[in-house]
């Protein structure tokens, strides 16, 4: 068969082109292929068959994977953990009342001045009837 489990192989199409993978299982019309691509089922078409063949099981885990590679001599990149910086929480100031007149005094004093202005009895317009 062409594509038997242990297969080694070349992603030929997606974000992963170019790297190799081995064939882990098979399901339906989809290969399962992990290696140096993330584990996931993959279309037969998008995979190009190399010559070499590893001695696994069917549905190796990862790290059986990656072992049977080095023994073959076949590059394995292993993902390198990302140090997380802690970082410390901001902290918050606190709103202070200004010096001086208050909000309340001051809605309190505009409030006054605009009634004056807008007396009725300082506009009177008057329609004339016909």
């Amino acid at each position: 068969m062409l594509f038997d489990i242990g297969r080694v192989c070349m992603k030929i199409s997606g974000r992963e082109a170019g790297k190799t993978c081995v064939i882990v299982d098979k399901k339906n019309n989809f290969l399962i292929i992990d290696g140096n691509v993330k584990r996931r089922a993959c279309n037969p078409k998008h995979l190009e068959p190399l010559d070499i063949v590893l001695k696994i099981k069917k549905g190796a885990t990862t790290s059986e994977v990656k072992s049977a590679m080095k023994k073959e001599k076949l590059e394995v990149k292993d993902k390198k953990k990302k140090e997380k910086k802690k970082l410390e929480k901001p902290v918050k100031k606190r709103k202070t009342k200004k010096s001086g007149v208050n909000k309340k005094e001051e809605k309190s004093t505009q409030k006054k001045t605009s009634k004056k202005s807008t007396r009725k009895n300082d506009k009177k317009t008057t329609k004339p009837k016909k």
